[in-house]
C-alpha cells in the first residue's frame, strides 16, 4: 500500500499544469499578504502631521497599543470618551482648530491644539473604535458615535454590549431570526465572556483573522491538484489495465484517496503558514492570550485571539477536506477535469457575489459555504442552527458538514472507481 501511495503522490505532483497553478496561487497569497502589511498605517504621537506606513507603522501600532493596555473598565472608557468629546464640535466633527494639516504649508509648525489632538488620536484611535463599537448602529465612525453619547456619568459599557446582543436576538428584521432556545443559548454564552476585557497589542493575530478568508485559495489549489486523480485513468485509457490487476479494484482506489489527502493537507498547511506566518513574523506573536473581544467587544465567544485563529484554521482544514471529498467523487464519475474545477470554483467563489438578503432560511443555507465560514465576522457571529431545544453554534455545524462531505465523497469515489465498467 505504501508503494501505491507514493506512486500516486508522484503522479499528482508531476503534472505540469498542477505545478504551475499551485505555484501561481501560492505567489498570489504571498503578494496579498505582503500588500496587506505594506498598507499598514499608524500615527506617531511625537511626530505631528506625519503618517507612518508599512513596517514602521507596525512598530508604532505596538507602542500605541501598549500605552493604553490593561482592563477596559467602564471608568476608563468613560474618561477616554470625555477626552475625545473635548475635540468634537457642535456639528459632530472634529473642530477645525484641532484638525491636522498634513499636506498644508504649516506642517512644520502645528498649533498647540493640533498637537494635543494628534497625540490623543495617535494613541487612542484604535481604542476608540473598540469602545464605541457597542453603541454603533452600523458602521458609523467613532467621532459620529461619540458626539451623540452622554458621558456625564460613567458608562455601562458591558451592559450596552448585552443590550445590543438582546436587541439582535429579539429582532425579526435582521439576517437571522432566533428561536427561544437560541436566545437562551447566546445569552448564556455571552455571560461566559470575562469582563472587563483585557486590552493590549495583538495585531499579528488580528491581522491573520482579517486575512483568513484568503484560505479559500487553498481550497482552489486542492481542487486543481486532485481533480484528475481518478478520471486521468479514464482519459488515458489505463483503467482497463489497472482495474484488471489483483489490487486494481481494492487497494488502488484507497491509495489514490490517501495520496489526495496527503496532497490536500500539505497544500493547506503551506497556505495557512503563509497567511498566518507573515503577520506573526512582522507584527509579532504578542497578545496570543488576549480575548477575542480585542477585535470586537460585542463578540460572544469566550476565546483567546490565538484560540480563535486556531478555530479558523481548523474550519479551513475541514472545508478543504470537504471540498476534496466532492472533487474525488466527481473525479471518479466524470471524464472532464475542467468540469470538476468549474463545480469546485462555483462552490468556493460564487458565494462572494451572493447578495445580502433578509431571509433567515436563505442565510442559514448560504452560510454553509466556505467563503462565509472563513470570515471571522461570520464564523464568530451570532449564528446558530436549531432543532427544537437543540442549538449548535456555527463553527461546529460547518465542521461536521465538511467532514461528512469528506467521508461520503471519499467512500463514494473508492466504490465508484472500483466498480467502473471499462469500455
Amino acid at each position: 500500500m505504501a508503494s501505491l501511495i507514493r506512486f500516486e503522490l508522484k503522479k499528482i505532483a508531476s503534472k505540469r499544469v498542477t505545478q504551475v497553478a499551485v505555484a501561481f496561487v501560492l505567489l498570489m497569497l504571498v503578494v496579498v499578504s505582503w500588500l496587506n502589511i505594506s498598507m499598514q498605517y499608524a500615527l506617531d504621537p511625537d511626530r505631528v502631521n506625519e503618517e507612518l506606513e508599512g513596517v514602521a507603522a507596525i512598530a508604532q501600532q505596538k507602542e500605541n497599543a501598549e500605552a493604553v493596555s490593561g482592563p477596559i473598565t467602564d471608568e476608563k472608557a468613560t474618561e477616554v470618551l470625555r477626552q475625545f468629546k473635548a475635540f468634537i464640535g457642535e456639528d459632530g466633527e472634529i473642530s477645525p482648530e484641532f484638525q491636522p494639516n498634513i499636506y498644508g504649508e504649516d506642517v512644520a509648525a502645528p498649533s498647540e491644539d493640533v498637537t494635543r489632538y494628534w497625540e490623543f488620536h495617535s494613541v487612542y484611535g484604535t481604542y476608540l473604535s473598540l469602545i464605541t463599537g457597542p453603541y454603533a448602529p452600523g458602521y458609523a465612525l467613532p467621532v459620529t458615535i461619540a458626539s451623540r453619547m452622554d458621558v456625564s456619568e460613567a458608562l455601562d459599557l458591558y451592559g450596552q454590549v448585552d443590550a445590543k446582543l438582546q436587541a439582535k436576538l429579539a429582532s425579526d428584521a435582521g439576517e437571522f431570526t432566533y428561536t427561544e432556545a437560541e436566545r437562551d443559548f447566546w445569552t448564556n454564552k455571552a455571560k461566559a465572556v470575562q469582563t472587563p476585557v483585557e486590552y493590549g497589542y495583538a495585531e499579528g493575530w488580528i491581522d491573520f483573522l482579517n486575512m483568513s478568508q484568503s484560505l479559500i485559495f487553498a481550497l482552489l489549489m486542492v481542487a486543481i491538484a486532485c481533480a484528475g486523480v481518478f478520471n486521468v485513468e479514464y482519459r488515458d485509457r489505463t483503467d482497463a489495465v489497472l482495474l484488471s490487476t489483483r489490487l486494481g479494484k481494492s487497494r488502488l482506489p484507497v491509495a489514490k484517496v490517501a495520496a489526495s489527502i496527503i496532497v490536500a493537507s500539505v497544500l493547506y498547511a503551506v497556505a495557512a503558514a503563509v497567511i498566518l506566518g507573515m503577520p506573526l513574523a512582522l507584527f509579532g506573536p504578542d497578545g496570543a492570550g488576549l480575548p477575542l473581544q480585542v477585535k470586537s467587544l460585542s463578540n460572544a465567544y469566550a476565546l483567546s485571539i490565538a484560540g480563535a485563529s486556531a478555530v479558523v484554521c481548523a474550519v479551513g482544514y475541514a472545508a478543504t477536506l470537504g471540498l476534496l471529498g466532492i472533487v474525488l467523487a466527481l473525479s471518479s464519475r466524470m471524464r472532464s477535469s475542467m468540469g470538476i474545477l468549474a463545480i469546485a470554483a462555483a462552490i468556493v467563489l460564487l458565494p462572494m457575489f451572493a447578495p445580502q438578503v433578509q431571509s433567515s432560511l436563505v442565510n442559514h443555507v448560504t452560510y454553509l459555504f466556505p467563503y462565509f465560514a472563513l470570515n471571522p465576522a461570520d464564523l464568530f457571529g451570532v449564528v446558530s442552527y436549531a432543532a427544537g431545544p437543540l442549538v449548535v453554534e456555527y463553527p461546529v455545524v460547518v465542521c461536521v458538514l465538511y467532514l461528512a462531505l469528506f467521508a461520503v465523497g471519499c467512500t463514494l469515489s473508492i466504490r465508484w472507481f472500483g466498480r467502473h465498467q471499462v469500455a
